[in-house]
């Protein structure tokens, strides 16, 4: 086990999570590098890499791919990305660009378009049951089992008790977070980025892509993540670096993008994080290897500010929110 590293103490702040990486986000220079990243496989209840070099790797940069079982069939959920935005006359899921958020009664579901290239379609699992094909519930909840395995390994790494996990991740570590699938569409006709450059605000995300695109930053330089079909691409996500940026395993959230789209380009994403409804939250924690946990804020609170920052941008130093 590493030595606990020494952080600033962490309080969200809107308008400014990303503060600390602000040149990072506005990076226009070329990209010239290809990333080359760690590959892991789940084997029973256990994430493994080849060594432990790797798996440390995996953790500091907080990206590595993970090989798909061959248990889980994503071709319909190949089939959902490429047609949820195409409308009702488009069979058979065209008809999901209909449902907004006022059919889920929550701001953050449904479909969307947004102000960068793409366009999404959000479900959280609650709905899933009603409102999903039962060939797409079936790979979301794959891919909740997937994810358990995933963080679940990575706790276990952590000087965080396991008494404390339930707190401390809000239910996931007991497959009882709050679980998102997402489908990306990449709108070429539109300028701009494909998606803004951020960090993804839950524990683990599972991103399913098999087009160019994904951009990482990594040792301050932007690099591009050639897709590979056989494995999801994994990374953690803000609620993760909080949670262990104090104790004694620091495991870092990745900062990406997409970068321009000049044709139709489609993925599809799974989201783990802290249980939160519109009215139950369990709120986002910290562990300091001295003092234990510390709530940092409420989860709908970490959610809002950082989707703030990705699609209006991050407020320079010295600048008033």
């Amino acid at each position: 086990m590493t030595q606990p590293s020494i952080f600033p103490q962490w309080d969200l702040k809107r308008g400014a999570i990303y503060q600390d990486v602000y040149s990072k986000r506005v990076d226009e220079r070329p990209v010239e590098v290809v990333a080359s990243l760690v590959r892991a496989r789940v084997e029973g209840d256990a994430l493994t890499f080849a060594s432990e070099s790797q798996r440390h790797c995996a953790l500091r940069d907080g990206i590595f791919l993970l090989y798909i079982p061959a248990t889980i069939d994503l071709s319909a959920g190949d089939a959902f990305a490429g047609g949820f935005y195409q409308g009702s006359t488009s069979q058979p899921y065209g008809r999901f660009r209909s449902m907004t958020s006022e059919h889920f009664g929550d701001p953050l579901l449904g479909f969307h378009e947004r102000s960068n290239q793409i366009e999404q379609f959000l479900l959280e699992r609650r709905f899933w049951k009603r409102d999903y094909p039962i060939e797409i519930m079936d790979i979301g909840e794959q891919m909740v089992a997937l994810a358990h395995t995933v963080l679940r390994s990575v706790l276990r790494l952590t000087d965080i008790p396991e008494r404390d996990w339930p707190t401390a991740t809000g239910g996931c570590s007991d497959a009882a977070g709050s679980y998102h699938l997402t489908f990306n569409h990449y709108r070429p006709a539109l300028p701009g980025v494909g998606l803004a450059s951020h960090k993804d605000d839950g524990f683990v995300t599972l991103l399913r892509t098999t087009a160019a695109g994904l951009e990482i930053n990594r040792n301050e330089n932007w690099e591009s993540v050639v897709p590979d079909p056989a494995y999801f691409v994994v990374n953690f996500g803000l609620s993760m670096e909080v949670l262990t940026r104090e104790s004694a395993q620091p495991v870092a959230a990745i900062m990406h993008r997409v970068r321009h789209q000049s044709s139709d380009r489609f993925s599809f994403g799974h989201f783990s994080s802290s249980f939160c409804e519109p009215d139950s939250d369990v709120g986002i924690y910290c562990f300091n290897t001295e003092a234990g946990l510390r709530r940092i804020c409420s989860s709908r609170n970490l959610i809002d500010a950082n989707d703030e920052e990705i699609y209006q941008g991050t407020q320079r130093r010295g600048e008033s929110p």
